[in-house]
């Protein structure tokens, strides 16, 4: 059986997928277009959703917020609604637009595809850091418990800095 040749949309996605990885980001936006329009030259009536979400990734990683971004990611979400990649995207996505209730949210959904889907764990770690309240008969956004988590972050810090010296 012979290994047939990708299509030069795929080669371009995949060389997209490399120069995400390294962080070039404006790279990576040149081929994801080039993916789509690629893709429209050979006959495909509507790109491949993976491709629309990457390209509103790397915009978004790009510009550091990203109205156009996230309007592609939300678009491939709902044409492609069962794949954990296009919902890890928009998760990081909305959590550069600081809207990170939508960002754990299509994190969740994400994972409801695929529980073990290693983007998203990775991504939820960075950041679901917050500990317990300090109080925990008051609510969470309580001045007192704001201000003593404040408190108890800093000295962690501070004990956890002296601990590390020592050794």
């Amino acid at each position: 059986m012979a290994n047939t040749p990708l299509p030069p949309s795929e080669v371009a996605w995949r060389n997209g997928m490399v120069t995400l990885e390294r962080r070039s980001y404006k790279d990576s936006i040149a081929l994801f277009q080039q993916a789509i329009d690629l893709e429209r030259q050979e006959g495909a009536k509507n790109p491949k959703m993976k491709y629309v979400s990457y390209l509103g990734l790397a915009l978004t990683l790009s510009q550091g917020k990203s109205e156009e971004g996230q309007r592609l990611c939300e678009q491939a979400v709902k044409r492609e609604f069962f794949d954990p990649d296009l919902y890890c995207n928009l998760g990081i996505v909305y959590l550069r637009n600081r809207l990170k209730a939508q960002a754990f949210e299509a994190f969740q959904k994400g994972l409801n595809l695929k529980a073990g889907h290693s983007r998203i764990l990775e991504e939820l770690e960075k950041y679901d850091r917050r500990g317990e309240p300090v109080l925990s008969f008051l609510p969470r956004g309580h001045y007192v418990n704001r201000l003593l988590g404040r408190v108890r972050f800093r000295l962690r810090h501070l004990f956890d800095g002296a601990a590390a010296q020592q050794t």
